[in-house]
């Protein structure tokens, strides 16, 4: 992750809990293990809000989160994250702008994986979840059991969980209409990575359930005719905008000069500690 600028565009082994039952067999019943397990997500290189909270990086995504806010407010609480092919970085953008928004301390922030394709955001938790989105969408588990708070962040996390056979009939379905509902009362903002829609439709189904879609873009890397394509793909609900991810440096933020700036006023703090 080298650079995100400002968005552009429109308005192991399951676990069973202490009674024995097993996600494949009844619900979990008793204190969920989510909540007597403590989790924390790992300081990755690529979650710069964690690894680097004071670098330029960082700050790109906090603009994001606030040009998101400033632009749509509450008519973007739930946003489906991205991309017209795999290796775009969407994954990256989703959990540092889930992590964005919790930073402000308000704004109670869940982060979903709905990517059953290729999950992403198990690999920065630790220890790693046992439940997830897909045990809760199958009825093999309740929300409370599959949503994870974290030592180290505001940000709670509903991890992929096992990849279903078919993860568009599970995405599709009334159970995910009725949780996205349910979650919608319990936090202002909730962020979906979601796999590549030139591929795959999951990011569609779920737009219809969701705000809007982000965008992720690799500069240099994404043919405009998969980025048109990508945006065509997605007809259930509106774009909010395009993020260009690894760019060489953001016109939002005058590019070297800013970086220079930026650098220097954090160097100057500690200076005069």
């Amino acid at each position: 992750m080298k650079n995100v600028t400002r968005i552009h565009g429109s308005a192991p082994g399951r676990a069973g809990d202490r009674k024995g039952n097993t996600p494949g067999g009844k619900l979990t019943e008793g204190v969920p293990l989510a909540k007597l397990v403590k989790r924390e997500m790992i300081a990755h290189p690529e979650l710069v809000m964690l690894s680097q909270p004071r670098s330029i990086f960082a700050e790109r995504f906090r603009r994001l989160k606030t040009s998101i806010a400033h632009q749509f407010g509450d008519a973007a609480r739930v946003i489906v994250v991205t991309s017209g092919a795999p290796g775009e970085g969407k994954s990256t953008v989703a959990a540092n702008l889930a992590l964005a928004f919790a930073a402000d301390g308000g704004d109670k922030t869940l982060l979903i994986d709905g990517d059953f394709r290729r999950p992403t955001v198990g690999r920065w938790l630790h220890p790693a979840p046992q439940l997830g989105f897909a045990e809760v969408l199958a009825k093999r588990t309740g929300l409370d059991h599959a949503i994870l708070s974290l030592t180290n962040s505001t940000l709670e996390v509903l991890p992929a969980g096992d990849c279903p056979r078919d993860p568009l009939e599970l995405i599709a379905s009334q159970t995910a209409r009725a949780m996205l509902a349910e979650l919608r009362r319990n936090y202002a903002r909730i962020v979906i990575d979601t796999p590549p829609v030139v591929p795959f439709t999951d990011a569609d189904a779920m737009g219809a359930m969701a705000d809007g879609v982000l965008m992720v873009v690799r500069a240099g890397a994404t043919p405009k005719s998969v980025y048109r394509q990508a945006l065509s793909s997605i007809t259930s609900t509106r774009i909010l905008g395009s993020v260009f991810n690894d760019a060489p440096h953001s016109l939002a933020d005058g590019g070297r000069y800013y970086d220079k700036y930026y650098t220097a006023y954090y160097d100057k703090k500690r200076e005069d500690k």
